[in-house]
């Protein structure tokens, strides 16, 4: 297709898309000093993938890629996808895939099936169980051990030393998989006794960020709200603090979720699959309001939240987090040392509630768990009735600590 040709047509479709009249001159810049002098000076008309790859191999200096030279690739990058696919193309999410391979990894499918049968059935979790088995896996495979019963004790041993970060997860995970291996006679011998007490040394108990209730509002009094984005980053913010949403359905929360009449969310979790209905607060839903009126751009998507950005993508966990990550440094309160993203503010709504002595059962359906036993976790930040538990240290007499002649301090 005729360079100038394809630039009109991509001018027109970043125009649809609505991005900024600065970002079009910046894109027609970069045209101009990059992919148009290219062709000119070698005497090209039509643009083709060649062309593109050609020119963008100039742009690299050994394995080095400046800024500059960055913004003129993906600016050839635009074009190609114009020419091919008649849009500005974005960046690629492509799901991790954790392959299962071979007689192991049919065991341990089964073992999934099994987890599945005793309902476990969170997609994060089974999807952590899958990672790690198939890192084991490959690892086998790796050297040489295709079989279950070519598996061996220092073949084991290795495997965990050759992990880097998790060694725990990753202990737990094999440990469990291993006794399952044995208990269905899919392997002679019991090697979970291996794991057992080594993931004993791993074992510690995470204290979880709490911030107190004067920190919390500061955090959502912190957020500008004269701004799309400022908008945006209150309603979510105020979703995790005010009503205990994970950053998962915050970022999943779509218009039809929101009950305006009875004043309630209703939605499924991300996490678990389960229902949760929470009431819609006053104050959450005038931000969610303002935001869907005077900040969200138009879009066909039914999501709640969108990007501040064209071309104005659906939002995911990772960015909510790190959206309410960026509201927490810029409020000045004290966040070494502590969580600072959307749970951080979950367990700081479940602290306010158990400072009330509000019944575990009511904050777990609140939180919207679905075991009670993820909620009694959060007992351990009642500071305020964990002290009422404390008992006075009595006192000691003068001939405790002389007893024996005072040998007591030898």
């Amino acid at each position: 297709m005729e360079i100038q040709k394809l630039i009109e047509h991509a001018n027109q479709i970043l125009k649809e898309t609505r991005y900024s009249s600065s970002r079009i001159d910046t894109y027609n810049w970069l045209w101009k000093k990059g992919i148009l002098a290219h062709m000119f000076s070698r005497g090209l008309v039509e643009y083709n993938e060649n062309v593109a790859n050609e020119f963008a191999l100039t742009c690299h200096d050994g394995s080095n890629v400046t800024f500059h030279h960055r913004d003129l690739i993906k600016s050839i990058d635009v074009l190609t996808n114009v020419l091919l696919n008649n849009n500005l193309g974005g960046r690629m999410h492509r799901a991790v895939e954790y392959p299962l391979r071979g007689e192991i990894g049919d065991a341990a499918n089964q073992y999934l099936d099994f987890l599945k049968s005793i309902r476990i059935n969170e997609k994060k979790t089974l999807q952590r169980y899958r990672k790690t088995m198939s890192n084991f896996i490959e690892y086998l495979l790796g050297i040489g051990i295709d079989n279950l019963s070519e598996i061996t004790e220092e073949a084991i041993i290795k495997y965990i030393e050759s992990r880097e970060h998790q060694q725990k997860e990753y202990i737990d995970t094999t440990r469990r998989f291993l006794s399952f291996l044995f208990h269905k006679n899919l392997i002679s011998k019991d090697y979970s006794y291996l794991l057992k007490s080594l993931g004993k040394r791993f074992k510690r108990v995470k204290i979880p960020s709490f911030y107190a209730p004067d920190e919390v509002l500061k955090v959502e009094q912190s957020i500008s709200r004269s701004s799309n984005i400022g908008k945006r980053n209150y309603a979510m913010v105020l979703l995790c603090s005010r009503v205990g949403l994970r950053v998962s359905d915050v970022a999943n929360l779509n218009l039809s979720n929101v009950d305006w009449e009875n004043n309630k969310i209703n939605l499924l979790q991300y996490k678990t699959g389960n229902p949760l209905t929470v009431p819609l607060l006053p104050i959450v839903g005038n931000a969610i309001i303002d935001y869907l009126r005077y900040a969200r751009p138009k879009s066909m998507s039914d999501k709640v939240f969108l990007s501040c950005r064209a071309p104005y993508e659906e939002l995911n966990g990772a960015s909510v987090h790190g959206a309410i990550s960026v509201v927490f440094k810029s409020s000045k309160i004290e966040i070494e040392h502590r969580h600072h993203g959307g749970h951080a503010l979950r367990f700081s709504l479940a602290q306010r509630m158990l400072d009330r002595s509000i019944p575990i059962p009511i904050i777990s359906e609140t939180l919207g768990h679905s075991e009670l036993d993820s909620t009694r976790n959060y007992v351990r930040i009642d500071l305020l009735h964990m002290l009422r538990c404390v008992l006075d240290v009595p006192e000691s007499q003068d001939n405790f600590y002389k007893q024996k002649g005072g040998l007591f301090y030898d």
